[in-house]
């Protein structure tokens, strides 16, 4: 059994307005699509999107492909996301839904929405991932960043963090700033990710928030 990690990015000119909505929007700095359930004629998908929910809202109630949205705040600055999508009403939502969802395939979670791209992770065989690949509209730029054999086991702590998140956080241990004293402030870290000091503060908030939040809930479940 094989796995892809897969990064795609539609074209800017071609996107519909849904994929702009979660991963180019600027009250959306991030959407995790955590699972989804097919119908007839519809995809109902959960998510938890980091950004403004108010907005979000009163965008997506004019997007075409979505049928209903309902929202909950999860805390400031993110929300819990189910939304009926109509992929009849959206071509290449259409033709991606009929890629992923072929037999011998699964789509691990989340998949991340973000800076105009989505990142996700394809298993399956050599030959279902060969055509999973194949069958991407060319309206999307499709990068394969691994593959391997796949193997559950390896999940840790730091895998449910964004690329982004994780790359923080390994840099700003590696510098020293969770030494005591610290060695190290948010803008030393900047500097070693080139980005800005509040970048840097933002997504070590996230991914500390996401690793206390996983070592709490096993304790409260044992």
């Amino acid at each position: 059994m094989k796995y892809a990690r897969l990064t795609g990015t539609p074209d800017p000119k071609r996107t519909p307005e849904i994929f702009d909505l979660l991963a180019r929007s600027s009250f959306v700095d991030e959407a995790r699509l955590y699972d989804w359930n097919l119908s007839d004629d519809a995809v109902t998908a959960l998510l938890e999107v980091d950004g403004e929910r108010e907005r979000f809202r009163d965008q997506a109630v004019s997007v075409t492909g979505i049928r209903s949205v309902d929202t909950t705040r999860v805390s400031e600055g993110r929300f819990t996301l189910l939304a009926v999508l109509e992929p009849d009403a959206v071509p290449l939502l259409k033709r991606m839904v009929a890629t992923i969802t072929q037999e011998g395939l699964v789509v691990e979670k989340p998949l991340l929405y973000r800076d105009g791209q989505v990142h996700t992770r394809l298993v399956g065989s050599t030959a279902v991932l060969q055509n999973a690949v194949d069958g991407f509209p060319p309206e999307i730029n499709l990068e394969i960043s691994a593959i391997g054999e796949f193997d559950r086991s390896r999940k840790t702590p730091l895998s449910d963090l964004s690329d982004r998140q994780r790359e923080t956080l390994l840099a700003a241990f590696d510098l020293g700033y969770y030494e005591h004293p610290r060695r190290a402030t948010h803008e030393d870290v900047a500097a070693r990710l080139d980005c800005a000091p509040n970048t840097v503060s933002e997504h070590l908030q996230k991914a500390e928030l996401k690793l206390i939040t996983e070592l709490l809930r096993s304790e409260f479940v044992r």
